[in-house]
């Protein structure tokens, strides 16, 4: 820890150091001040005060030279720790001395300081957004939190065409509507503390300029403390403000509970039971996609997790559309989305369990494959078809189909299979969100 003795000619030496850095802030921390003449507490404090006073005259040298919002700031801050108050109940006549005539430098440089601030503030903006050559594509927003008093500048350049909105978030009401403008300058006082919106849309593809700045009223705002905004994505009502509609999907099951099918070895077929099977599934009005659960296992028992594809399907569904909008918003067919959905809610894989599955659309094809017919004679979809496959998860597009068949066969000689067969149809919806903006 250093230790500094405090000159004792008080005025004179008042700006006889010269050490005023950004560093000087932390060194005061761990100076150490002596005074023969006040206790070692009061010491300390006409130590760093003497310092600051240095400090804000070598500061506001430098802000005068390059005005810059930055610098501004740090003299405001350096104006608010402006102070010098003593006890001199326990100093010399010298001390008093000294106290005294770096309390009236101090007060002296407050007054001076606090007007230059004063004058710079009433032109002085902080700027909040600042974009260059921005391309946008579609409506784009930027959040800001403006204190009550205050004014919003903001100007915009653009070599295409865009509207401009400045929205109160928290009231969900709009200030300023702009409507096909290539350039606009601006600015609006505020008269409520809440978060602000900056909105553009293009017509089209545009590249903005994008400026957006706050004018203070006065210095408390300067030094407050600056909010951070958080974003969240809320499923919300057609009619709710800022409302976004997004092309999403419903999901309804097709069966009210599995259809567990007894698929019997080739070789036990021979006595009793088939190593075949077809099911029927009908496709309800409106739906685009079929989506199945197969469950294939050597043991007829059930699981607890049997019938509840829909119910995982619909969960998974919640977290995937609002934190991936994209992948059904911009691909009409939906088969990101559905590729996620399906991974994510695999039916449990037995090693020695396996069947043929195959996808029929026409009823008399069906009825060949139940009657035993070679598949190689039997028309069906072989892209979609799987041979030899474990449980899985599948997407059937209808494409108009009123009924879709799925036969399935059992080539293993010796074990017989068990399947459990969810379907969920799929449907185009309509859904909307709204993004919710908080003080975080």
């Amino acid at each position: 820890m250093r230790k500094i003795l405090l000159p004792l000619i008080g005025v004179v030496m008042l700006c006889a150091c010269g050490r005023a850095d950004s560093s000087r802030s932390s060194l005061l921390e761990e100076e150490e001040y002596e005074n023969p003449h006040m206790p070692k507490a009061e010491a300390q404090k006409y130590g760093k005060a003497l310092n600051r006073l240095e400090d804000i005259d070598v500061l506001l040298k430098s802000y005068m030279a390059n005005k810059t919002e930055e610098r501004f700031s740090s003299l405001a801050q350096m104006y608010a720790e402006l102070t010098y108050n003593y006890d001199d109940s326990r100093m010399d006549a010298e001390g008093k001395r000294q106290s005294m005539l770096l309390q009236a430098r101090t007060d002296s440089a407050r007054l001076a300081v606090g007007e230059t601030l004063k004058e710079e503030l009433a032109t002085m903006r902080f700027p909040l957004v600042n974009e260059e050559d921005l391309l946008i594509e579609s409506a784009k927003t930027w959040p800001v939190y403006l204190q009550k008093g205050t004014k919003l500048h903001y100007a915009m350049k653009t070599g295409g065409t865009v509207n401009m909105r400045l929205i109160n978030a928290d009231a969900h009401n709009v200030l300023k509507n702009y409507v096909g403008k290539k350039q606009l300058k601006d600015s609006v006082a505020i008269q409520n503390s809440a978060i602000y919106l900056v909105e553009l849309t293009p017509k089209g593809t545009a590249y903005i300029d994008l400026n957006v700045s706050q004018q203070y009223a006065d210095m408390s705002q300067i030094n407050e403390e600056k909010k951070r905004i958080r974003v969240d994505t809320v499923e919300c009502g057609a009619n709710e403000f800022m409302a976004v509609k997004v092309q999403g999907i419903r999901m309804n099951s097709v069966f009210q509970e599995p259809k567990k099918v007894t698929l019997r070895s080739v070789g036990k077929s021979f006595f009793s039971g088939s190593s075949r099977a077809v099911v029927p599934v009908p496709v309800p009005k409106g739906c685009t996609d079929l989506l199945y659960s197969l469950r294939i296992s050597t043991n007829e028992g059930d699981r607890s997790d049997d019938g509840k594809f829909d119910s995982r399907m619909t969960e998974s569904y919640k977290h995937v559309r609002f934190l991936g909008l994209p992948l059904y918003e911009t691909n009409n067919s939906h088969s990101n989305l559905f590729r996620e959905l399906l991974y994510s809610n695999k039916p449990v894989r037995e090693e020695e369990a396996y069947c043929n599955v195959y996808v029929f659309t026409s009823q008399t094809e069906a009825k060949k494959f139940q009657d035993g017919k070679d598949p190689s004679e039997i028309k069906y979809n072989i892209d979609l078809s799987l041979m030899g496959t474990q449980s899985c998860n599948g997407r059937i597009p209808t494409k108009g189909l009123s009924t879709i068949y799925l036969g399935f066969s059992n080539e293993r000689f010796r074990y017989s299979n068990y399947l459990w067969l969810e379907v969920i149809a799929s449907s185009p919806n309509n859904e909307y969100y709204r993004l919710k903006y908080t003080i975080n």
